[in-house]
């Protein structure tokens, strides 16, 4: 199984521009009335994205360090290995689904003429 490892720098530069784009629509569309009424903003939905990423990006880690030990021969645990990878790429799926959710949401937030 491949590994879904980003560019820190790439995946920096990403973080960023929606965090300001997030900022920027909160600030026009008044997040802060939403949040008194407990709906959540996109910069909470964000964070959010962003917790799963790094989860599915440890679950990717993980996986790779079992598959290296069990080739090494530092452990003979191969349902271990297994799980780890069905993990893996459960997470990876659903993170790749929920990205491009999330991209035609924002795209289409874009597209609406104010």
């Amino acid at each position: 199984m491949g590994s879904f490892l980003v560019n820190a720098a790439q995946f920096s530069n990403v973080t960023q521009q929606f965090k300001t784009d997030a900022v920027s629509f909160d600030t026009r569309f008044g997040a802060k009335a939403e949040q008194a009424e407990g709906k959540s903003s996109f910069n909470t939905i964000f964070q959010s994205y962003l917790d799963l990423y790094n989860q599915t990006n440890e679950l990717q880690i993980d996986s790779e360090r079992l598959q290296l030990d069990y080739a090494a021969g530092r452990t003979d645990d191969m349902l271990a290995v297994i799980l780890a990878q069905e993990k893996a790429y459960a997470s990876l799926n659903f993170t790749v689904q929920v990205t491009s959710r999330i991209l035609d949401a924002y795209r289409e937030i874009m597209r609406m003429q104010v």
